[in-house]
Protein backbone atom coordinates (compact mmCIF):
# COMPACT_ATOMS: atom_id res chain seq x y z
CA UNK A 1 0.00 0.00 0.00
CA UNK A 2 1.24 3.66 -0.71
CA UNK A 3 2.68 5.27 1.88
CA UNK A 4 1.22 8.58 0.34
CA UNK A 5 -1.69 8.57 -2.00
CA UNK A 6 -0.98 11.44 -4.10
CA UNK A 7 -3.34 11.00 -7.23
CA UNK A 8 -5.96 11.53 -4.46
CA UNK A 9 -4.78 14.68 -3.55
CA UNK A 10 -5.45 15.46 -7.05
CA UNK A 11 -8.77 14.76 -6.67
CA UNK A 12 -9.43 17.02 -3.89
CA UNK A 13 -7.40 19.63 -5.97
CA UNK A 14 -10.57 18.93 -8.63
CA UNK A 15 -12.85 19.13 -6.01
CA UNK A 16 -12.71 22.36 -4.49
CA UNK A 17 -12.00 23.79 -7.88
CA UNK A 18 -15.84 22.89 -8.66
CA UNK A 19 -16.52 24.25 -5.74
CA UNK A 20 -14.91 27.07 -6.33
CA UNK A 21 -16.69 27.20 -9.71
CA UNK A 22 -19.79 27.28 -8.83
CA UNK A 23 -19.41 30.23 -6.08
CA UNK A 24 -17.66 32.37 -8.53
CA UNK A 25 -18.93 31.50 -12.13
CA UNK A 26 -21.17 34.83 -12.12
CA UNK A 27 -17.62 36.67 -12.36
CA UNK A 28 -16.60 34.89 -15.26
CA UNK A 29 -19.47 36.72 -17.88
CA UNK A 30 -22.54 37.99 -17.70
CA UNK A 31 -24.36 35.08 -19.93
CA UNK A 32 -22.73 31.75 -18.55
CA UNK A 33 -25.07 30.69 -21.46
CA UNK A 34 -25.01 26.25 -21.48
CA UNK A 35 -22.47 26.17 -18.64
CA UNK A 36 -24.79 28.04 -16.28
CA UNK A 37 -26.62 24.79 -15.20
CA UNK A 38 -22.78 23.09 -15.03
CA UNK A 39 -21.55 25.55 -12.85
CA UNK A 40 -24.81 25.36 -10.89
CA UNK A 41 -24.15 21.59 -10.25
CA UNK A 42 -20.47 21.23 -10.31
CA UNK A 43 -19.75 22.29 -7.17
CA UNK A 44 -22.61 20.21 -5.13
CA UNK A 45 -20.58 16.65 -7.32
CA UNK A 46 -16.99 18.06 -5.47
CA UNK A 47 -18.96 18.66 -2.40
CA UNK A 48 -19.56 14.77 -2.77
CA UNK A 49 -16.29 13.90 -3.56
CA UNK A 50 -14.82 15.63 -0.45
CA UNK A 51 -17.54 13.30 2.29
CA UNK A 52 -16.17 10.27 0.35
CA UNK A 53 -12.58 10.91 -0.31
CA UNK A 54 -12.63 10.75 4.10
CA UNK A 55 -14.71 7.81 4.07
CA UNK A 56 -12.36 6.33 1.56
CA UNK A 57 -9.20 7.11 3.43
CA UNK A 58 -10.25 5.76 7.06
CA UNK A 59 -10.96 2.21 5.19
CA UNK A 60 -7.85 2.48 2.85
CA UNK A 61 -5.77 3.09 5.52
CA UNK A 62 -6.73 0.21 7.82
CA UNK A 63 -8.51 2.77 10.68
CA UNK A 64 -10.05 1.31 13.34
CA UNK A 65 -12.20 2.92 14.65
CA UNK A 66 -11.96 3.16 18.61
CA UNK A 67 -14.74 2.81 21.46
CA UNK A 68 -15.46 5.94 23.47
CA UNK A 69 -17.65 6.71 26.45
CA UNK A 70 -20.39 8.63 25.45
CA UNK A 71 -18.90 11.86 27.32
CA UNK A 72 -16.44 11.58 25.02
CA UNK A 73 -17.42 10.68 21.50
CA UNK A 74 -18.01 14.76 21.00
CA UNK A 75 -14.61 15.57 22.08
CA UNK A 76 -13.03 13.28 19.68
CA UNK A 77 -15.40 14.39 16.94
CA UNK A 78 -14.00 17.88 18.07
CA UNK A 79 -10.32 16.41 17.39
CA UNK A 80 -11.17 15.47 13.91
CA UNK A 81 -12.09 19.06 12.54
CA UNK A 82 -10.45 21.40 15.12
CA UNK A 83 -7.13 22.04 13.73
CA UNK A 84 -8.81 25.20 11.34
CA UNK A 85 -10.59 26.11 13.99
CA UNK A 86 -8.83 29.81 14.59
CA UNK A 87 -8.97 30.15 10.63
CA UNK A 88 -12.29 29.06 10.41
CA UNK A 89 -13.37 32.38 13.26
CA UNK A 90 -11.17 34.32 10.91
CA UNK A 91 -13.09 34.06 7.55
CA UNK A 92 -16.56 33.58 9.13
CA UNK A 93 -15.12 37.26 10.71
CA UNK A 94 -14.27 38.39 7.42
CA UNK A 95 -17.18 37.66 5.36
CA UNK A 96 -19.33 39.06 8.63
CA UNK A 97 -18.11 42.34 8.02
CA UNK A 98 -18.25 42.16 4.39
CA UNK A 99 -21.86 41.08 5.00
CA UNK A 100 -22.81 43.18 7.59
CA UNK A 101 -26.24 43.44 8.53
CA UNK A 102 -28.49 45.91 7.42
CA UNK A 103 -31.90 45.44 8.87
CA UNK A 104 -33.13 44.13 12.58
CA UNK A 105 -34.20 41.00 10.25
CA UNK A 106 -30.55 40.37 9.42
CA UNK A 107 -29.70 41.11 13.12
CA UNK A 108 -31.76 38.59 14.53
CA UNK A 109 -30.78 35.70 11.59
CA UNK A 110 -26.93 36.72 12.59
CA UNK A 111 -27.53 36.85 16.59
CA UNK A 112 -29.41 32.98 16.07
CA UNK A 113 -26.99 31.38 13.93
CA UNK A 114 -23.90 32.60 15.80
CA UNK A 115 -24.08 30.01 18.46
CA UNK A 116 -24.64 27.53 15.89
CA UNK A 117 -21.09 28.77 13.69
CA UNK A 118 -19.33 29.33 16.58
CA UNK A 119 -20.09 25.22 17.81
CA UNK A 120 -19.59 24.04 14.21
CA UNK A 121 -23.47 22.90 14.56
CA UNK A 122 -24.86 25.06 11.46
CA UNK A 123 -24.94 22.11 9.19
CA UNK A 124 -27.41 20.45 11.74
CA UNK A 125 -30.24 22.78 11.36
CA UNK A 126 -32.67 22.93 8.30
CA UNK A 127 -32.65 26.68 7.55
CA UNK A 128 -30.28 27.72 4.56
CA UNK A 129 -29.99 31.03 6.61
CA UNK A 130 -28.13 29.25 9.62
CA UNK A 131 -26.56 26.78 7.44
CA UNK A 132 -25.26 29.48 5.31
CA UNK A 133 -24.79 32.34 7.80
CA UNK A 134 -21.74 33.90 8.12
CA UNK A 135 -19.06 32.19 5.90
CA UNK A 136 -21.24 29.83 3.88
CA UNK A 137 -18.82 27.05 2.75
CA UNK A 138 -17.88 26.80 5.96
CA UNK A 139 -20.94 24.32 6.32
CA UNK A 140 -18.67 21.51 5.05
CA UNK A 141 -16.82 21.53 8.74
CA UNK A 142 -19.95 21.56 10.43
CA UNK A 143 -21.39 18.51 8.37
CA UNK A 144 -18.02 16.89 8.89
CA UNK A 145 -18.28 17.32 12.75
CA UNK A 146 -21.75 15.53 12.58
CA UNK A 147 -20.12 12.36 10.37
CA UNK A 148 -17.40 12.00 12.89
CA UNK A 149 -19.88 11.99 15.87
CA UNK A 150 -21.73 9.24 13.99
CA UNK A 151 -18.85 7.48 13.32
CA UNK A 152 -17.67 7.57 17.07
CA UNK A 153 -21.38 7.02 18.56
CA UNK A 154 -21.58 3.77 15.94
CA UNK A 155 -17.87 2.41 15.55
CA UNK A 156 -18.57 -1.24 15.58
CA UNK A 157 -21.19 -0.48 12.49
CA UNK A 158 -17.75 1.10 10.90
CA UNK A 159 -15.56 -1.54 11.65
CA UNK A 160 -17.73 -4.33 10.18
CA UNK A 161 -18.16 -1.97 6.95
CA UNK A 162 -14.05 -1.58 6.92
CA UNK A 163 -14.29 -5.73 7.67
CA UNK A 164 -16.29 -7.21 4.73
CA UNK A 165 -15.15 -9.63 1.92
CA UNK A 166 -14.68 -7.68 -1.40
CA UNK A 167 -18.04 -9.60 -2.61
CA UNK A 168 -20.30 -8.32 0.85
CA UNK A 169 -18.59 -5.13 0.02
CA UNK A 170 -19.82 -4.71 -3.88
CA UNK A 171 -23.91 -5.91 -2.61
CA UNK A 172 -23.87 -3.48 0.27
CA UNK A 173 -22.30 -0.49 -1.49
CA UNK A 174 -25.11 -1.20 -3.90
CA UNK A 175 -27.98 -1.23 -1.38
CA UNK A 176 -26.22 1.72 0.07
CA UNK A 177 -26.76 3.43 -3.28
CA UNK A 178 -30.32 2.21 -3.98
CA UNK A 179 -31.53 3.50 -0.54
CA UNK A 180 -30.08 7.08 -1.14
CA UNK A 181 -31.64 6.77 -4.99
CA UNK A 182 -34.60 5.61 -2.94
CA UNK A 183 -34.63 8.73 -0.19
CA UNK A 184 -33.88 11.39 -2.70
CA UNK A 185 -36.56 10.39 -5.19
CA UNK A 186 -39.32 10.32 -2.21
CA UNK A 187 -38.01 13.29 -0.61
CA UNK A 188 -38.63 14.99 -4.50
CA UNK A 189 -42.12 13.30 -5.40
CA UNK A 190 -43.86 13.65 -1.53
CA UNK A 191 -42.04 15.63 0.47
CA UNK A 192 -40.86 18.57 -2.06
CA UNK A 193 -44.58 19.27 -2.58
CA UNK A 194 -45.51 19.48 0.83
CA UNK A 195 -43.03 21.59 2.38
CA UNK A 196 -44.09 23.74 -1.09
CA UNK A 197 -47.61 24.33 0.20
CA UNK A 198 -45.40 27.06 3.10
CA UNK A 199 -43.02 28.73 0.82
CA UNK A 200 -40.44 29.60 3.30
CA UNK A 201 -39.83 25.96 4.57
CA UNK A 202 -38.39 24.87 1.22
CA UNK A 203 -35.05 25.28 2.86
CA UNK A 204 -36.19 21.84 4.71
CA UNK A 205 -36.01 19.79 1.33
CA UNK A 206 -32.53 21.16 0.46
CA UNK A 207 -31.17 20.14 3.81
CA UNK A 208 -32.58 16.99 3.87
CA UNK A 209 -31.02 16.02 0.48
CA UNK A 210 -28.02 17.84 0.44
CA UNK A 211 -26.40 19.44 3.48
CA UNK A 212 -27.42 17.55 6.64
CA UNK A 213 -24.41 15.31 8.27
CA UNK A 214 -27.35 12.18 8.15
CA UNK A 215 -27.08 12.17 4.58
CA UNK A 216 -23.35 13.42 4.23
CA UNK A 217 -22.58 10.31 6.45
CA UNK A 218 -24.38 7.93 3.52
CA UNK A 219 -21.35 9.17 1.33
CA UNK A 220 -18.84 8.77 3.74
CA UNK A 221 -20.07 5.46 4.24
CA UNK A 222 -20.05 5.25 0.40
CA UNK A 223 -16.27 5.95 0.18
CA UNK A 224 -15.56 3.99 2.75
CA UNK A 225 -16.95 0.95 1.43
CA UNK A 226 -14.92 1.63 -2.15
CA UNK A 227 -12.02 1.96 0.08
CA UNK A 228 -12.04 -1.25 1.20
CA UNK A 229 -12.67 -2.65 -2.26
CA UNK A 230 -9.71 -1.19 -3.56
CA UNK A 231 -7.70 -2.27 -0.62
CA UNK A 232 -8.71 -6.24 -1.20
CA UNK A 233 -9.03 -5.67 -5.09
CA UNK A 234 -6.62 -4.40 -7.41
CA UNK A 235 -7.16 -4.56 -11.45
CA UNK A 236 -4.53 -4.60 -13.42
CA UNK A 237 -3.13 -1.25 -14.95
CA UNK A 238 -4.67 -1.46 -18.43
CA UNK A 239 -8.14 -2.47 -17.14
CA UNK A 240 -8.17 0.73 -14.99
CA UNK A 241 -6.87 2.47 -17.53
CA UNK A 242 -10.25 1.33 -19.55
CA UNK A 243 -12.25 2.72 -16.26
CA UNK A 244 -10.51 5.87 -16.46
CA UNK A 245 -12.12 6.12 -19.95
CA UNK A 246 -15.21 4.98 -18.52
CA UNK A 247 -15.32 7.04 -15.67
CA UNK A 248 -14.18 10.46 -17.65
CA UNK A 249 -16.89 9.16 -20.62
CA UNK A 250 -19.82 9.17 -17.59
CA UNK A 251 -18.59 12.43 -16.17
CA UNK A 252 -18.71 14.23 -19.78
CA UNK A 253 -22.27 12.34 -20.14
CA UNK A 254 -23.77 13.53 -17.36
CA UNK A 255 -22.39 17.54 -17.62
CA UNK A 256 -23.68 17.25 -20.84
CA UNK A 257 -27.03 16.73 -20.42
CA UNK A 258 -26.98 19.18 -17.65
CA UNK A 259 -25.88 21.57 -20.33
CA UNK A 260 -28.57 21.15 -22.74
CA UNK A 261 -30.89 20.90 -19.37
CA UNK A 262 -32.06 17.65 -19.84
CA UNK A 263 -33.95 15.89 -16.80
CA UNK A 264 -31.83 13.17 -15.40
CA UNK A 265 -33.85 10.16 -14.10
CA UNK A 266 -31.40 9.06 -11.22
CA UNK A 267 -30.93 11.62 -8.63
CA UNK A 268 -27.28 13.88 -9.20
CA UNK A 269 -26.10 12.34 -5.96
CA UNK A 270 -25.93 8.83 -6.74
CA UNK A 271 -24.52 9.68 -10.21
CA UNK A 272 -21.32 11.40 -8.80
CA UNK A 273 -20.93 8.66 -6.04
CA UNK A 274 -20.75 5.97 -9.00
CA UNK A 275 -18.21 8.29 -10.74
CA UNK A 276 -15.95 8.85 -7.90
CA UNK A 277 -15.95 5.28 -7.09
CA UNK A 278 -15.12 4.09 -10.53
CA UNK A 279 -12.91 7.04 -10.37
CA UNK A 280 -11.16 5.90 -7.79
CA UNK A 281 -10.90 2.08 -8.83
CA UNK A 282 -9.15 3.95 -11.35
CA UNK A 283 -6.01 5.25 -10.15
CA UNK A 284 -4.87 3.30 -7.25
CA UNK A 285 -1.85 1.40 -9.16
CA UNK A 286 0.75 4.29 -10.11
CA UNK A 287 1.45 3.19 -13.68
CA UNK A 288 -2.20 3.77 -14.54
CA UNK A 289 -3.03 7.10 -16.79
CA UNK A 290 -5.00 8.15 -13.44
CA UNK A 291 -2.61 7.90 -11.40
CA UNK A 292 -0.89 9.67 -13.64
CA UNK A 293 -2.41 12.32 -14.48
CA UNK A 294 -4.20 13.25 -10.74
CA UNK A 295 -0.53 12.91 -9.19
CA UNK A 296 1.00 15.67 -10.87
CA UNK A 297 2.17 18.81 -8.92
CA UNK A 298 0.33 21.51 -9.60
CA UNK A 299 -2.69 19.17 -8.68
CA UNK A 300 -1.00 17.67 -5.35
CA UNK A 301 -0.37 21.24 -3.96
CA UNK A 302 -3.79 21.87 -4.55
CA UNK A 303 -4.83 18.94 -3.10
CA UNK A 304 -2.75 20.17 -0.13
CA UNK A 305 -4.44 23.13 0.67
CA UNK A 306 -7.71 21.84 -0.25
CA UNK A 307 -9.19 22.28 3.33
CA UNK A 308 -7.40 25.86 3.92
CA UNK A 309 -9.02 26.81 0.24
CA UNK A 310 -12.57 26.02 1.05
CA UNK A 311 -12.90 28.44 3.97
CA UNK A 312 -10.66 31.32 2.66
CA UNK A 313 -12.28 31.45 -1.27
CA UNK A 314 -15.91 31.99 0.83
CA UNK A 315 -14.30 34.81 2.84
CA UNK A 316 -12.47 36.22 -0.12
CA UNK A 317 -15.51 36.33 -2.58
CA UNK A 318 -17.59 38.38 0.13
CA UNK A 319 -14.76 41.06 0.84
CA UNK A 320 -14.44 41.50 -3.07
CA UNK A 321 -17.94 41.98 -3.41
CA UNK A 322 -17.91 45.17 -1.12
CA UNK A 323 -14.56 45.91 -2.20
CA UNK A 324 -13.25 45.49 -6.11
CA UNK A 325 -15.50 43.69 -7.30
CA UNK A 326 -17.37 46.77 -8.79
CA UNK A 327 -14.21 47.97 -10.49
CA UNK A 328 -12.62 44.92 -11.80
CA UNK A 329 -14.29 43.39 -15.26
CA UNK A 330 -15.50 40.12 -15.76
CA UNK A 331 -13.65 37.73 -16.19
CA UNK A 332 -10.98 39.58 -14.14
CA UNK A 333 -12.63 39.49 -10.85
CA UNK A 334 -12.68 35.72 -11.15
CA UNK A 335 -9.04 35.22 -11.64
CA UNK A 336 -8.14 37.57 -8.90
CA UNK A 337 -10.45 35.93 -6.35
CA UNK A 338 -8.82 32.45 -7.20
CA UNK A 339 -5.46 33.73 -7.33
CA UNK A 340 -5.72 35.51 -3.65
CA UNK A 341 -8.00 32.51 -2.21
CA UNK A 342 -4.56 30.53 -3.62
CA UNK A 343 -2.22 32.37 -2.02
CA UNK A 344 -3.76 33.35 1.36
CA UNK A 345 -4.34 29.11 1.37
CA UNK A 346 -0.66 29.01 0.88
CA UNK A 347 -0.16 30.83 3.87
CA UNK A 348 -2.33 29.13 5.94
CA UNK A 349 -0.77 25.95 4.85
CA UNK A 350 2.78 27.28 6.25
CA UNK A 351 1.46 28.15 9.22
CA UNK A 352 -0.03 25.34 10.22
CA UNK A 353 2.21 22.77 8.72
CA UNK A 354 5.15 24.60 8.08
CA UNK A 355 7.52 23.88 5.00
CA UNK A 356 6.86 20.57 3.15
CA UNK A 357 9.24 17.73 4.39
CA UNK A 358 9.46 16.06 1.01
CA UNK A 359 9.49 17.68 -2.45
CA UNK A 360 6.23 16.34 -4.75
CA UNK A 361 7.34 13.85 -7.25
CA UNK A 362 6.10 15.37 -10.11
Amino acid sequence: MQSKLEQIQGIRALAILSVFITHTAAWLTDDLGWFGPVANRIGGAGVVAFFMLSGFLTSYKNVVIPTYEKGTIIKSAWRKVSKMYGLYLITMLVAFLSNFPSSSLDWTKAAISIGFDLTLTQAFIPFSWVINSFNGPAWFLSALFGIWIIVYTFPNFINRLNSLPTRRIIVVLIALLVIQWMWLDFAKRVILPQLCKVHYIENWYVWLVYNNPVFCFSEFCAGLLIGKFCLQKQYSVALQNIIAFVTLFLFVVYFACLAMRMKVFVPWNVIIECIVCLGLIAVISPNSIGYNMLSTGALVWMGNISGFFYLIHGATNFAMRVTIASYIPKPWTFFVSLITSLLLSAVADFYYNGLPTEKCKR
